[in-house]
């Protein structure tokens, strides 16, 4: 049998060969799971609405994640959590890993509570401030039926029997409706708040007389006042609504109660900055797209675009001037 030796540099080429073989599968053995973390999103995200279902809080933010899921490429599964003015859905999100797969509705609201001594978490340091992309005015209402008439006979009677009219609000007994905390505060009227786990639950509690008045988000009464079961007598925003163009805002009646409620999108804090950033670009997108301008507009909100660093700021600030605007309403204790 014919058989020749290698030269020394054929074997020594070979060696190396073989070497460097082994290392790059080694490498590729070390990079798969890497690039199997950084594949976000390869499963279904939870977003989490703070309210029940029917109100406008859910309506909003499944809009919001259909809306989402075409950018991010990936589905949403939709959980409400309703209850203790939001504090129940707030601290569900909190619990879950901070991984990107579950995020949810994040306002004011749950700060306000925690301040209050109602939520199991801290907004300082418990939470991943996404996005924002819309506000929400809100409105005082009436049943068709009701005598009162004005915003001005509402407060009139308020100051005259304080405590003698009820209204609905999904919010916690200490602080039921900031907006009628407001409107308390400018004008020395008192209500009773009746808190109720969702939007949908105060209307029919108002139409069916358990109530005597609603102060809530525009948009969960507009099919309400639109099929005159109830009657707007006012709105807390700027300026007036071009839906309702006959009804006055509070502030041209003469009563500083100007208020709008953001609604952001947050997550768990402690979240991977690679799929951070791909929820800030899913979001900044979406907020864009003409779908969300048309949610929007039927749920009577406004755009209101924070992103990143700026609604984390914005949060951060209002937190911290929270005690002080909840000492001024009386609900908490010096």
């Amino acid at each position: 049998m014919n058989t020749k030796a290698l030269s020394p540099s054929r074997v020594e080429g070979t060696s190396r060969r073989r070497t460097l073989g082994i290392l790059g599968a080694a490498a590729a053995s070390v990079a798969l799971p890497v690039r199997a973390q950084q594949a976000y999103p390869s499963r279904p995200i939870e977003m989490v609405v703070c309210y029940g279902a029917g109100g406008t809080s859910d309506i909003y933010y499944r809009g919001l994640a259909n809306i989402v899921a075409r950018y991010l490429g990936q589905s949403f599964v939709v959980l409400n959590k309703p209850g203790a003015g939001s504090t129940v859905g707030t601290a569900f999100i909190k619990s879950g890993a901070p991984d990107g797969y579950r995020i949810g509705n994040i306002t004011e609201v749950m700060m306000r509570e925690q301040i209050l001594g109602n939520g199991s978490f801290d907004p300082a340091r418990d939470f991943t401030y996404i996005g924002v992309g819309a506000s929400v005015p809100f409105g005082w209402a009436v049943r068709t039926d009701s005598p009162i008439k004005s915003l001005g006979q509402l407060v009139e009677n308020g100051r005259k029997n304080p405590g003698g009219l009820t209204y609905g609000a999904a919010g916690s007994p200490k602080l039921p409706s900031w907006a009628m905390k407001v409107l308390e505060t400018q004008t020395g009227a008192r209500f009773t708040g009746v808190p109720h786990p969702s939007s949908s639950a105060i209307l029919v509690a108002a139409i069916g007389g358990h109530i005597d008045l609603i102060c809530d988000a525009v948009g969960a009464m507009a099919a309400a006042v639109a099929g005159q079961r109830i009657r707007m007598l006012a709105v807390s925003s700027e300026q007036r609504l071009p839906q309702w163009p006959d009804v006055p805002t509070a502030k041209e009646l003469g009563i500083d109660a100007t208020t709008m409620l953001p609604y952001g999108v947050g997550g768990p804090a402690g979240m991977p900055p690679a799929v951070v950033a791909k929820l800030e670009e899913a979001l900044q997108k979406a907020y864009a797209d003409p779908e969300h301008q048309e949610l929007i507009g039927k749920l009577n909100m406004a755009s209101w675009v924070r992103i990143g660093k700026d609604f984390d700021t914005y949060m951060r600030a209002q937190y911290s001037g929270l005690p002080a605007q909840l000492r001024a309403f009386g609900a908490l204790g010096s």
